[in-house]
């Protein structure tokens, strides 16, 4: 490894477009971000990656660009033993981005910082798990959503940032924004969820958001101009999947969208056609549905015993 780049306070800022307080942390977090998405990533994906770098100078209370090799290697040693595979490799992309692509720092730690991929297989609800589920919300807003993410196929931020222009209603299809990828895709669009989705928009009447963050008191839905927090909206699974009796690990408001594509396996569906309906990029990776799915692996063992069974 290469020798701790040696810093002083008057260290200059290698990026001298910066408009902003150098110990700012929402100032670098913002700015990263924004790089993140000249670079072809979806706004989301660049914000994630940035909080890291939010993250980092919280933790030194000085700008990044004044941290030595050895600062940024003690950071990634007390995050790497809070965070998973997944979020490990976040944290490695956020801080390699910053440090080898804008500051040009070479620094072998980052080039060097790897994660094993986590090989665990998704929680998948069963359709009564799910019938379950949804009958035992109480909350509207947690069902309108929760149902539209089931019935869709939606990922978590996909489903929040529906917009109501988003709907065409006489296509029956849901146009999602700015997916994985900072891809845009449509979904087939339930007649039942779209009914639901009209009753509760009378609700609120919000002229943008499909899912408007309700406030306080529950009456700012006409007039908000951000959707649900993803606090709201995780911690109202977790209350309903208890009150349901789902006892199952893992599961997540992703876990929705896992079952959704293991459900449509099961029913039929093409495996091309659910790859466009997930956003898949690649077909393997929606292969992985067929090993997840039970029925089709039943289903499958009776055609090579029926196909065998010919054979004398």
């Amino acid at each position: 490894m290469n020798s701790e780049r040696t810093v002083s306070k008057e260290a200059v800022n290698p990026l001298p477009d910066f408009q902003f307080d150098a110990s700012d942390p929402n100032g670098w977090y913002q700015y990263v971000a924004d790089s993140l998405v000249l670079t072809g990533l979806a706004t989301r994906t660049g914000e994630t990656y940035a909080r890291e770098v939010r993250i980092l100078m919280r933790r030194f209370g000085k700008p990044p660009f004044l941290l030595t090799e050895g600062d940024v290697r003690t950071f990634m040693l007390e995050r790497h033993e809070k965070l998973n595979g997944s979020s490990q490799r976040i944290l490695y992309r956020g801080l390699r981005f910053l440090y080898n692509d804008l500051f040009k720092f070479d620094w072998e730690l980052l080039k060097a910082a790897r994660t094993k991929y986590e090989t665990i297989e998704p929680a998948i609800l069963s359709r009564e798990e799910i019938k379950r589920l949804l009958e035992s919300i109480q909350t509207p807003q947690i069902y309108a959503y929760l149902r539209t993410v089931y019935s869709c196929g939606l990922r978590l931020s996909e489903a929040l940032n529906i917009k109501v222009g988003d709907i065409d209603r006489a296509g029956g299809v849901l146009h999602v924004r700015q997916g994985k990828g900072a891809k845009d895709r449509k979904v087939f669009l339930p007649s039942l969820t779209l009914d639901m989705l009209g009753r509760y928009w009378l609700r609120h009447r919000n002229p943008a958001w499909m899912f408007p963050a309700l406030g306080r008191n529950g009456k700012g839905g006409p007039t908000a101009d951000k959707p649900m927090s993803i606090c709201t909206v995780q911690g109202g699974l977790r209350r309903y999947l208890k009150r349901a009796g789902v006892t199952k690990s893992r599961v997540s408001i992703h876990t929705l969208r896992h079952s959704y594509a293991t459900h449509l396996l099961e029913a039929g569906v093409p495996l091309t056609v659910l790859q466009k309906q997930l956003g898949h990029e690649n077909i393997t990776t929606t292969l992985r549905y067929v090993h997840l799915s039970r029925e089709a692996q039943v289903d499958s063992a009776q055609i090579v015993d029926r196909m065998m069974g010919r054979i004398q």
